[in-house]
């Protein structure tokens, strides 16, 4: 009987076998697209172009960086800065320089292997003044727990003015200060597979830079010509800390184009990844190849005026005690520092207006 089985499950698995087709999609592969993310600001340091290429369909890469192109702008006067590359694929002009309100700005562009590209000019508009910026803590429970998510809910007013086709953007920078640049995996014995991670030191001040990530804070004054914009929701910070919570808010003033074009983006974001929702279309926005004009180019070059307004949050007058993140213990003896890496995400530069 068991040898009757044997043979019966052997049977069934060479059938099993034979009847699974490998399937070979017809996958198109495009050429890699060339995505320019450039901005122009009337504040010093707020100025960069970053490029990379679109991995291919098969790839398991990212997008590649555009390393050792040539990069400036002119403006309506025809006046040259050039950016420089200060990190694999980022740009920026000499950090004092800035832009100023009612020029435009053009985006000239030099691959390394040659190819050149142009945006259109860019009018940096001014914009309105920050009247006021209140938090509110707020503690809500999880959905699916009977934990809180805690923080502290950020909103800021304006007077929009009296002139149509005003357009902003609101983002934001949080600096936190480390305790710790790196950690250091100890065995927990001689010979064990088991390690104790310790926390190495900062050998200088050091600071985390937490940019807003996947947001498109945009509004217009089509409905609101001229009246009050009450309430904007700008951040929700954490409380995991009693220490204070320090944030750089940016309000940015936008052109009717660049306005369009993030609305587009945004809708993109946001609507696509339901069963009935339409494929997202190959958005474009305003940089062209000059060598080939068919070219596929993605990304946008926008100016903006902007406003930078620091805020410190209390976290200590929270009514309820904070979710604190637990550190890994500091290195035992003997020990040693970490140095603070200057990135687009770290610093060992004290923000503008720290002031602990």
């Amino acid at each position: 009987m068991k040898t009757v089985s044997y043979f019966l499950c052997l049977v069934l698995a060479t059938l099993l076998c034979q009847c699974v087709t490998p399937i070979n999609p017809d996958v198109r592969s495009l050429p890699p697209a060339l995505v320019v993310d450039g901005l122009v600001t009337d504040q010093p340091g707020k100025n960069r172009v970053s490029m990379s290429f679109t991995a291919d369909y098969t790839s398991t890469s990212l997008n590649f960086v555009a390393e050792k192109a040539t990069v400036f702008v002119t403006d309506n006067a025809n006046q040259q800065t050039v950016f420089k590359e200060t990190s694999p694929g980022f740009y920026q002009p000499d950090s004092s320089w800035r832009g100023s309100t009612g020029k435009s700005y053009t985006l000239h562009v030099r691959l390394s292997d040659g190819r050149e590209y142009q945006s259109k000019p860019e009018l940096l508009k001014p914009v309105a003044p920050i009247d006021s910026i209140y938090i509110e803590f707020n503690q809500q429970l999880k959905l699916g727990s009977d934990a809180y998510d805690k923080g502290f809910d950020v909103y800021l007013d304006l007077k929009d003015p009296a002139t149509p086709d005003d357009n902003y953007r609101w983002s934001w920078v949080h600096y936190e200060p480390l305790v710790y640049c790196d950690v250091i995996r100890i065995p927990t014995c001689p010979g064990c597979a088991i390690y104790q991670e310790y926390g190495l030191t900062c050998c200088t001040k050091c600071w985390d830079i937490i940019r807003y990530q996947n947001l498109i804070n945009i509004s217009s004054d089509n409905a609101i010509n001229g009246n009050r914009i009450s309430r904007r929701s700008i951040l929700r910070a954490p409380f995991e800390s009693y220490e204070p919570y320090y944030v750089e808010i940016e309000q940015q003033s936008l052109t009717k184009e660049a306005y369009t074009y993030l609305s587009a983006v945004k809708d993109i974001v946001q609507n696509v990844g339901g069963l009935f929702d339409a494929a997202p279309a190959t958005l474009t926005g305003n940089i062209s190849s000059v060598t080939q004009p068919d070219e596929l180019v993605l990304g946008y070059f926008g100016a903006s005026a902007m406003i930078i307004r620091p805020l410190y949050i209390d976290r200590s007058k929270a009514p309820v005690t904070p979710d604190i993140i637990l550190a890994p213990p500091p290195q035992p003896p003997p020990t040693s520092c970490a140095k603070c890496e200057e990135s687009q995400a770290r610093t060992s530069k004290a923000p503008k207006w720290w002031k602990f």
